[in-house]
């Protein structure tokens, strides 16, 4: 007989290979895929539909591989900044507001800084890896009485920039709605949470051509609607969290202001430790110490640890 999970994970793995095929070769338009999906109404909620605008929390990352960190950054409420609940707001009502409607785990197949090295997780087992912490998100998210709360979903574009995606996104969201006119339309909001690095290439000129092309992307990118995207950022702090201090020299300081003094960029704290944690430090880890080692196992889930082990992942680094 079967193992569920193992004939899951197959099936699994055959879709991903499909749909990265399509996204690699250009036959996705816009060029965004959706791998894997709770529901097939997703986003939107399956138990409590809402008329708000729909909150999604996107981690955007490389997934190379997933750590601890990656895990504390998709199971962050929304800052408090955010939340607008009523004094005469429900238990429910002011629950809903502290978590996202729905998550996506989204993985670039171009990124602005980096490219495939010998002996890096290829797409598609980052896209496998990325599968198996979608579990660990969704555990965080289950409810005493068994029901699943998290709404993840992953998905893989082909954009390198942050401006890039937000817009992709949207685009995919309304080519959706307009396929399932018997649904409402929701407005959806991205909510991109990233680490500090990722946070120093949003704005910085030199992904942009010029200053003020970056100026007028970030702000279609930061405005609500009709005139921009509504998106916004979180981003866990190295430093202080009300401020970019410690921005590379090359990061545009005024503009970061300017978006975080309008709540747009909101820095949050995943905890002293954490923050450390870094797939840079797995991979180096794992290749001074070897798979054997147990020092590296901390950064990374269980399920993480394991498929690296059968995968024989990151021991031939370059």
């Amino acid at each position: 007989m079967s193992d569920p999970r193992s004939d899951e994970m197959a099936g699994f793995r055959v879709r991903a290979s499909t749909l990265l095929q399509r996204i690699q070769h250009g036959l996705s338009n816009p060029p965004f895929e959706l791998v894997d999906v709770p529901h097939s109404g997703w986003p939107r909620p399956q138990a409590h539909p809402t008329q708000r605008p729909l909150q999604i929390l996107v981690l955007d990352a490389s997934f190379n591989p997933p750590t601890r960190a990656h895990l504390a950054l998709a199971d962050s409420p929304q800052p408090s900044q955010w939340k607008h609940v009523s004094a005469r707001a429900s238990a429910a009502q002011a629950n809903d507001a502290t978590h996202y409607d729905a998550k996506l785990l989204l993985l670039s197949v171009r990124n602005a800084d980096k490219s495939l090295k010998p002996g890096d997780a290829t797409y598609l087992q980052r896209l496998e890896m990325m599968k198996i912490f979608s579990e660990d998100v969704r555990q965080q998210h289950s409810r005493s009485d068994g029901e699943e709360t998290s709404n993840v979903a992953i998905g893989i574009i082909d954009e390198p920039t942050f401006v890039g995606k937000s817009s992709m996104l949207q685009a995919f969201f309304r080519s959706r709605a307009a396929e399932s006119p018997e649904d409402p339309t929701y407005h959806i909001q991205l909510n991109f949470i990233l680490g500090f690095d990722t946070l120093e290439r949003l704005i910085q000129p030199r992904y942009y051509g010029s200053r003020e092309q970056m100026i007028v992307s970030l702000r279609k990118f930061f405005s609500p609607v009709p005139e921009g995207d509504d998106s916004r950022v979180i981003c866990a702090q190295r430093g202080s969290p009300s401020s970019p201090e410690g921005m590379a020299g090359s990061t545009d300081l005024a503009v970061a202001e300017e978006f975080m003094s309008a709540g747009r960029i909101v820095m949050i704290d995943i905890g002293e430790e954490l923050r450390t944690y870094s797939s840079t430090e797995v991979r180096n880890t794992i290749r001074r110490l070897g798979l054997e080692a147990t020092e590296w196992k901390k950064f990374v889930p269980n399920g993480i640890a394991d498929f690296i082990v059968h995968e024989k992942l990151y021991i031939n680094e370059a």
